[in-house]
This record gives C-alpha cells, sequence and structure tokens, in this order.
C-alpha cells in the first residue's frame, strides 16, 4: 500500500480498478489493505464478487464467509454466497443463506425472490409462490419477481395470472429483457403469434446476447412458416 495513501483512498482505487477490469491491480490492493486491516469486511465482500466474476468459486465463498464472521449483519454478502449456492446446485445452503438474510432483514425484497428461485429449482411451487409474493409486499416495484411470479403460474397452469404478472412487470420496468422471453413463450404456447414475435423482438433489441431469445424467436418463426404452407 503507497505510504502516501491511507486505507480508504487505497480501497477506493481498488474498486476503481475493479471497475476497470484491472483484475490483478485491484487483488493486489485488496490484499494490501487486508495487511494492514485484516478484519475489512468490505475488502473480502468485493474479493468474493470479484472472485465470483472470474468463476474461481471457491475462493469466493472463502470471502463472504470472512466477510461474514467479521460483520454477522453483513446480509448483501449472505445473499450473494446464497446465489454461489444456487449456481452450484447446494440448494439447501442456499435456502440456509437467505434465510439468514431475511432472519437479520426481515423487508428485504431481493432475499426473498432469490428464495423463491431456489423453490422453484426443487419444484417446490406453492412455496416459491409465497416468496415471490412476499418480496412484491415488500416491493411492488419488483419487475423481477413480479416476472418470476408469472412463472410459477405458468408452471401451474394460470395462464391468465401469469400474464397478468408478465403485463406489470413490463410495466414498472419496459427495459427488462426477462420478461420478455417469458412473455413470449407463454403467448407462443396460446398461438398468439404476432403478439409473441412482438416480445422476442424487444427482447433481442434490449438484450442482443440472450441466446434463449434467438431460440425461441425461431421456433415462432417456423411454427408460422409451416402454418402458412
Amino acid at each position: 500500500m503507497n505510504k502516501n495513501m491511507n486505507i480508504e483512498e487505497t480501497f477506493a482505487l481498488a474498486v476503481e480498478n475493479h471497475k476497470n477490469k484491472n483484475i490483478q491491480v485491484a487483488e493486489s490492493l485488496y490484499k494490501k489493505i487486508l495487511e494492514a486491516n485484516p478484519n475489512y469486511a468490505g475488502v473480502y465482500y468485493n474479493l468474493g464478487i470479484m472472485y465470483k466474476e472470474q468463476e474461481k468459486y471457491s475462493e469466493s465463498i472463502d470471502c463472504y464467509k470472512k466477510a461474514i464472521q467479521i460483520d454477522p449483519g453483513y446480509v448483501q454478502a449472505q445473499i450473494n454466497l446464497g446465489l454461489i449456492h444456487k449456481d452450484l446446485g447446494e440448494f439447501q445452503k442456499a435456502i440456509d443463506c437467505f434465510k439468514k438474510s431475511i432472519n437479520i432483514q426481515p423487508n428485504n425484497a431481493n432475499a426473498y425472490n432469490n428464495l423463491g428461485l431456489v423453490y422453484k429449482k426443487l419444484n417446490e411451487y406453492q412455496k416459491s409462490q409465497s416468496c415471490y409474493e412476499k418480496a412484491i409486499q415488500i416491493n411492488p416495484n419488483n419487475a423481477s419477481a413480479y416476472t418470476n411470479l408469472g412463472i410459477i403460474f405458468k408452471e401451474l397452469g394460470e395462464y391468465q395470472k401469469a400474464i397478468d404478472c408478465y403485463e406489470k412487470a413490463i410495466q414498472i420496468n419496459p427495459s427488462y429483457s426477462n420478461v420478455y422471453y417469458n412473455y413470449g413463450n407463454i403467448l407462443q404456447e396460446l398461438k398468439k403469434m404476432k403478439k409473441a414475435k412482438s416480445c422476442y423482438e424487444k427482447l433481442i433489441k434490449l438484450d442482443p446476447n440472450y441466446k434463449k431469445g434467438y431460440s425461441g424467436y425461431g421456433n415462432l418463426l417456423l411454427k408460422v412458416s409451416q402454418h402458412s404452407k
């Protein structure tokens, strides 16, 4: 650490390098801060993010756990740890993390939304639905929770409720790409091809890298082509 810089200045410089993808520089700065202050939870948290971005999941988990050990009330570290466990298929560990987050911060809509995602993975649709509804109760402008709730309603065969959720999500955030994929799929199933086509086109415009959007769009065009023959 530069002798002319204090810890907070070094931390700010590390964050700036992290944002600019200068990963080695950022990591070196973070570690120098820990040499001076081994109990800086925010450094471990940011290292957790950095390692997750590099798919170094074990290192990321260790960092988030260290941040939580230093600051047991660090809710976002707990949530991020849960997300890694979810991505690794360690669903019970993910559930434990999200529940701990909720115990610390009962009005954290993000924790409920993520807990709902895990229950969806486990096909526990009622529990998943309850989590999404709680997230929406806490934050009525949560487009992600409305989209996820719509996915559950579709799985349960309640298509109109699913559509209502997707339309609400779009109303809240017209730029939320994920909703257009799911809305397009349900419209395609209901043979509302023109409206489904519009959804996929909006999705691809918003996020050209959304691969499943091209698949859905391609399937729709194929069906329309076959129908017109």
